[in-house]
């Protein structure tokens, strides 16, 4: 069982880990996206109101030349434009209403400087000063970030007398990215490992006891099955559970009680076909002694006697041939269709000087031509053994009747006497084989006891049903159903 536990713990670890990988990546993919998100919604915010200061500038200086090639003078206008101070949007104007200009002359405020100090951590925190470029009115670059493609940028207008005189953007923020989205980013990342880590080991620890749980019980089934292979049919196994593996216990244990039942069904048909045997075998060993030594003569008297134990040992060993056919699945049936009512009043006709000769009167019920596809010749070995029974065990004077109806969908034949009858318990045991009841277990009186078996086997071999019943007449009563 060290195989079904290291596969199922393997499993469960193998699982556990493909989700937390997954959930790891999609956890990363969803806050490193959410952050950028974020920042462009600020970058618009930016945008919006660093668009009219530049296009003011633009009137005031009559063109971008005063940019080109001056980053100075660019980064002077980042400083003491307030739009970008804060991240939710431009702050409000300083007390008193006034901006700080950017060209102005004279030293800057108090004021004015602290705003330029916040705006410059700002700037520094998120990049922006970095990611931020100007282009003119026929996208020319003229300040800012330079190598910037046509891809990936966000490019908001500057207009200026009814007209578009510039572009404002922002490069791709994967070329810039701000410190403090790869330390947030690296600090997630760093928990979602640990908890991985911590998944992982408890993923281990609970898949080796559900493994040692499930392998408990499968272990115990695999020894109950050497068990039985090697014979042992009374070993049993133990039902702890009503899940699938539970069941599979109940079906072994099925299983055993079922090997175990045949074979004490073979040894004792093994012993009773020895007992079969032995005496329609010493009986002619007998004769046949008696005639060498002399002690009988060889006359018409002790040939008959021989050729009925002759014929006896025949038909006992046709019969277990029959049962060995039909045990082995290869009881041949050829189908054709038979008239069932001819075929029955045929066979009784045959048994009629029996049933005379001890006083039976037989009544054949057959309202109507019947015809089933079935074997004609099992179907008359099938009739001549139930009739067989009724001329043995019914008593002198009695009465048999034999019945034949059209049924839904198959064709219903009863054989029914007038006693004895049989008990309850006998019943249940008439088909098994070598069975016989109390008064004929001699040979005188009784058959072989094979005759109801192969009735049944013959039945079922044709898909149909066949099973004894209280006659109302007193006795036994048959019923066979054979599909039509």
């Amino acid at each position: 069982m060290k195989g079904l536990l290291a596969k199922i713990l393997a499993a469960q670890i193998l699982s556990v880990l493909l989700a937390l990988l997954v959930m790891v990546i999609a956890a990363r993919v969803s806050l490193q996206q959410g952050f950028i998100d974020f920042l462009e919604r600020q970058e618009a915010v930016v945008l919006a109101d660093l668009g009219p200061a530049l296009a003011h500038i633009y009137e005031t200086q009559g063109g971008w030349d005063f940019l080109i090639d001056r980053p100075n003078h660019w980064q002077r206008i980042l400083r003491h434009n307030p739009a970008m101070q804060q991240e939710g949007g431009p702050p409000g104007p300083p007390p008193g209403g006034r901006r700080s200009r950017p060209f102005a002359g004279g030293p800057p405020s108090p004021l004015a400087v602290e705003q330029q100090l916040r705006w410059l951590r700002t700037l520094d925190r998120l990049k922006l000063r970095d990611r931020l470029f100007l282009l003119d009115g026929e996208r020319a670059w003229v300040a800012g970030a330079r190598d910037v493609g046509p891809e990936g940028r966000t490019l908001a207008p500057v207009e200026a007398e009814g007209a578009i005189v510039g572009w404002i953007g922002f490069a791709p923020m994967d070329r810039f990215r701000p410190p403090e989205v790869d330390r947030y980013l690296g600090g997630q990342l760093r928990t979602l490992t640990l908890s991985l880590l911590l998944a992982l080991g408890l993923a281990a620890g609970l898949g080796l006891l559900l493994a040692r749980h499930l392998s408990r019980p499968v272990r115990e089934l695999e020894d109950t099955v050497r068990a039985l292979t090697h014979g042992n049919f009374d070993q049993r196994a133990a039902v702890t559970s009503g899940d699938e593996i539970g069941g599979l216990a109940v079906g072994i244990n099925r299983l055993a009680e079922t090997l175990e039942k045949n074979r004490s069904s073979r040894q004792r048909w093994m012993a009773e076909i020895a007992h079969e045997l032995r005496t329609p075998v010493a009986i002619l060993k007998g004769e046949i002694e008696a005639l060498t030594d002399g002690v009988r003569a060889p006359d018409e008297r002790a040939m008959a006697s021989l050729r009925e134990e002759i014929e006896q040992l025949s038909v006992l060993v046709d019969d277990l041939q029959t049962l060995a056919l039909a045990d082995a699945g290869a009881l041949n049936l050829r189908r054709e269709s038979v008239e069932l009512a001819a075929l029955v009043r045929q066979v009784a006709e045959s048994f009629a000087g029996r049933f005379a000769a001890r006083d039976i009167s037989v009544k054949l019920d057959l309202p109507e031509p019947i015809d089933v596809l079935a074997d004609a010749q099992r179907l008359r070995q099938l009739l001549q053994n139930l009739l067989e029974n009724s001329s043995r065990y019914v008593e002198s004077g009695g009465r048999v009747r034999i019945g034949l109806t059209r049924g839904a969908g198959d064709a219903q034949l009863t054989v029914e006497d007038s006693g004895p009858g049989v008990g309850e318990a006998q019943m249940a045991l008439l088909f098994e084989r070598f069975y016989r009841l109390e008064r004929g277990r001699s040979r005188a009186g009784g058959g072989s006891g094979l005759g109801l078996a192969i009735c049944r086997n013959i039945v079922e071999a044709h898909g149909g049903e066949i099973r004894a019943v209280r006659s109302p007449l007193g006795g036994l009563g048959i019923q066979v159903r054979i599909p039509v």
